[in-house]
């Protein structure tokens, strides 16, 4: 069974496109942390903890609400609503810094919060629908390669985004420095519109609707006619229930979800840590993050090369064998002068944040390659709505009580759970590495 292309032209427009949603993501997440930071000065202390939870609970709305409309109307019929979205978010959210001095703090906090939501359904919505247009337009040989360095782009806004903070935070005031970051970020959505006007529609969704005639059109004109070739009678692959797939990957998915955003977003919230109360330290502990994570993204280079289910299991056990040390110095020893040192912080959460970013390799390879073409993206939002909630829960609860060594302990565990899970997907679940999307389909059907 023979599927290898060779990447072309149409290819790299795709990787653009499909890698701007993450980019820009990246830049929406860190705007509202940093922005919410900035407020969180001004409003009850109450307020921080649910304000967080804002934005993860409403990318997982824009995950679950967007994913099923991808089915219906398109991969790329998406983007008119959630670029809309997005954008004017981010508008509202500079807007909202603006108002803080020229009206009530109510007033520019509630611009603020609707903004955030705004753009976090935005950015979740384009999650499920890029997935599935990259799992269904990548050649079989590369698909692993481009869900993995696309999905990275993620970490690279969010550490761009907290960079360009840092710099201006140096020689500007919070407000200026933060209009700088959300600027760009309307920047980079310009250039997305132009690129998403050539980036063509899944051919695989479009025979899954009967439009055969098109399909083939645009597949003879792009060379994507691997994507609508059926190999299924080449390859006899079958795979556990849907139940048992929905369950290893929401287990997954909110341990590594939660693990990330506590550790590389949330945790500046925490009043008891060296870089607590100050914008620049906050920054640099996203920059910090975002960097190794980014790093840990080029995994995507050689990710075709190595097998899923081991690859799984090793993320999970690495990040667990690095979260122990950030528990014990920051957890245990709170009050010794190791903890007091940043440098040690940054050195131990970089190297988490590089098996944590694994998990999220891991999740993008899987949560697309085990559900069929129909209801890809549906079942993406599905397994994203219950990580996402799980995850929300933990924010709020975590923050509200805003106690390290629970805040701390709770990563640890939540290793242990992803553990579990991905020792389930070696033992009984199925290699997905390099088959065509037909036999996905097909196996993910049956």
């Amino acid at each position: 069974m023979s599927s290898e292309t060779k990447l072309s032209g149409i290819h790299y427009v795709m990787f653009l496109s499909y890698s701007l949603t993450f980019l820009i993501w990246g830049f929406v997440t860190t705007s509202g942390v940093m922005t919410l930071d900035y407020f969180s000065k001004y409003i009850p202390r109450f307020l921080v903890p649910i304000s967080a939870a804002m934005g993860p609970l409403f990318l997982m709305v824009g995950n679950t609400l967007m994913g099923r409309l991808a089915d219906i109307v398109g991969r790329r019929g998406i983007y008119v609503f959630t670029m809309s979205l997005y954008t004017i978010g981010l508008v509202g959210m500079a807007l909202s810094l603006f108002f803080i001095n020229t009206m009530p703090v109510e007033i520019a906090f509630t611009v603020f919060l609707i903004s955030y939501i705004l753009a976090e359904i935005g950015v979740g919505g384009e999650e499920p629908p890029a997935l599935a247009a990259t799992t269904e337009l990548m050649p079989p040989n590369r698909r692993g390669s481009m869900l993995v360095l696309i999905t990275n782009f993620d970490n690279v806004g969010a550490a761009l985004a907290a960079l360009i903070l840092f710099l201006s935070l140096l020689w500007s005031t919070p407000i200026s420095a933060t209009w700088t970051m959300i600027g760009t970020a309307i920047l980079i959505i310009a250039v997305a519109v132009v690129i998403r006007l050539v980036t063509p529609e899944s051919v695989r969704w479009l025979m899954v609707k009967g439009r055969e005639d098109v399909a083939r059109r645009i597949a003879e004109e792009k060379g994507l006619m691997y994507a609508i070739s059926d190999y299924r009678s080449k390859a006899n692959v079958r795979f556990p229930p849907v139940w048992f797939r929905a369950l290893v990957l929401s287990l997954m998915g909110f341990s590594q979800l939660a693990t990330y955003g506590l550790m590389a977003y949330y945790i500046i919230y925490l009043p008891t840590l060296p870089f607590s109360s100050n914008e620049v330290l906050a920054a640099q502990v996203l920059l910090w993050a975002n960097v190794g994570a980014s790093l840990a993204g080029l995994v995507g280079l050689v990710v075709d090369n190595i097998r899923r289910r081991m690859f799984t299991l090793l993320s999970y056990i690495g990040g667990l064998l690095t979260m122990i040390p950030i528990f014990l110095v920051y957890g245990l020893m709170s009050t010794s002068s190791i903890a007091s040192s940043l440098s040690i912080f940054y050195i131990l959460l970089i190297l988490n944040m590089v098996f944590s970013e694994f998990g999220w390799a891991v999740r993008v390879l899987l949560e697309p390659e085990l559900f069929p073409t129909r209801v890809r993206s549906t079942w993406i939002g599905i397994v994203r709505l219950i990580s996402w909630t799980v995850y929300i829960v933990l924010i709020y609860y975590l923050l509200a009580t805003a106690s390290t060594f629970t805040y701390l302990l709770s990563n640890v565990l939540l290793y242990i759970v992803g553990i579990a899970a991905a020792l389930a997907w070696y033992i009984w679940g199925v290699e997905t590495k390099g088959l065509p999307v037909s036999v996905l389909d097909g196996a993910a059907s049956k």
